[in-house]
């Protein structure tokens, strides 16, 4: 990959045939010609991952406020209302992330429990 331009570099083997030149046929593509067919970044790095991971997340968060507290059912006109809406339903996420997040600890502290009763 050539990252200064932002092209990858492909070439067929001398075997295939499909030249006669010594290294075999050459093309390139430009993250310009397709973006999400040739991203900047690899697919197969730990950068892609990452980013991924981020995307999917921010999806799941999206779906999440549309779907499930149905943020589009909601009849405003005013755009502080859609604001309001959601601010609100933006804090029930964090209060069901928090809630998630204390029923492991406690059940974790339910599983020690029973282990110090049972010995």
């Amino acid at each position: 990959m050539d990252t200064k331009r932002y092209r990858r570099k492909w070439r067929c083997s001398p075997a295939c045939g499909c030249s006669d030149a010594k290294f075999g046929l050459t093309f390139h593509t430009k993250t310009s010609d397709d973006p999400r067919l040739f991203p900047k970044t690899p697919r197969d790095s730990e950068a892609w991952k990452l980013v991924y991971n981020r995307h999917t997340s921010s999806e799941r968060s999206n779906k999440r406020e549309k779907i499930d507290y149905k943020l589009e059912s909601g009849r405003h006109r005013s755009t502080m209302m859609w604001v309001m809406r959601i601010f609100a339903i933006m804090t029930c996420q964090h209060m069901d992330a928090w809630y998630l997040h204390r029923e492991q600890e406690l059940h974790g502290v339910r599983n020690e429990i029973k282990q110090f009763i049972v010995s």
